[in-house]
């Protein structure tokens, strides 16, 4: 079997890599691509194909990943005549595992040829679990067809889920999200009062992982306000991606997300003062500087 993978960025090169474990002791081909071909050359160097078009590997491969930032890129390789859609083989998946959009996957769901599985599979677990290959991916998919691919997915997933049908796990990760990003700005106010009251704020970070609080936010988000780096593995830009897509799945589904409005607020703030770029916990940079104080060790 041939599979492609297109999107080798943060998490994508590391589902690809433990992928390529799998088809090497399985007797599998995988074919990447990706806009940094420093990180093709390197999958090619350990045995992968390079991939070279979007148009090749749907002509070529019977299961296609796709890791990619937004539903603008998920577009544009599923449309046209050198896209995913047009150039499928018969009989062949395509499983996407971006944060999408449900109503941007559906217009590529209905454009697709009948003889095409197109399954929704965001991944939830950060960029470590990607490399580790202990993501949790969320599924909207039979459960037949989850039973097929099982094995294969098990070479990057802990967990393979089943949500419900075509959409469920796109509106699953979306839900996780949101819970990430309050929680987020939650451990700002939450080490800022600590702060304020001379706290060693890595002790109270040390109670918080033993109390109620403890979560993998707090675990693993922290250390990275607390040193600094604010986490350089996510994008501030692709977080305020993430809160838009939240807001406008909660108004289409007629749920007041009053929280997250406020929440998708901040980070509009924050990137607009800070730019896209920067790593997603600058958003914390915001109380710090209302406050006068950076949360340090």
């Amino acid at each position: 079997m041939k599979i492609g993978f297109i999107g080798l960025g943060n998490m994508g090169s590391g589902m690809a890599a433990n992928l390529l474990e799998y088809c090497k002791s399985n007797g599998c081909e995988l074919l990447v691509l990706d806009l940094n071909q420093a990180v093709v050359d390197n999958f090619i160097a350990n045995g992968a194909v390079a991939g070279e078009t979007v148009k090749n590997i749907a002509q070529q491969c019977d299961l296609i990943f796709t890791s990619l930032p937004s539903s603008v890129q998920i577009n544009q390789i599923a449309f046209g005549s050198d896209g995913i859609l047009e150039n499928a083989l018969p009989g062949s998946t395509w499983i996407e595992t971006s944060t999408n959009e449900l109503a941007e996957w559906e217009k590529v769901r209905t454009a697709a040829p009948a003889h095409m599985t197109l399954i929704d599979g965001p991944v939830t677990g950060g960029s470590e679990g990607a490399a580790a290959g202990t993501l949790t991916m969320l599924l909207g998919i039979d459960e037949v067809v989850l039973a097929q691919f099982a094995p294969l997915l098990n070479a990057f997933t802990k967990k393979a889920v089943r949500m419900g049908p075509a959409g469920a796990g796109y509106v699953t990760k979306l839900a996780q999200l949101h819970l990430n990003y309050l929680v987020a700005q939650g451990i700002g106010e939450a080490l800022m009062m600590g702060a304020k009251a001379n706290l060693d704020l890595e002790v109270l970070h040390n109670v918080l992982q033993n109390s109620c609080a403890q979560s993998y936010v707090v675990d693993n988000y922290i250390p990275k306000v607390l040193d600094g780096s604010y986490d350089q593995s996510f994008a501030l830009g692709l977080a305020t991606k993430d809160m838009r897509l939240i807001t406008e799945l909660g108004s289409h589904l007629g749920v007041d997300m009053t929280l997250a409005d406020k929440v998708y607020a901040t980070y509009q703030t924050a990137t607009e003062k800070y730019g896209p770029e920067v790593p997603h916990l600058s958003v914390l940079k915001l109380i710090e500087e209302q406050s006068d104080q950076l949360l340090r060790s």
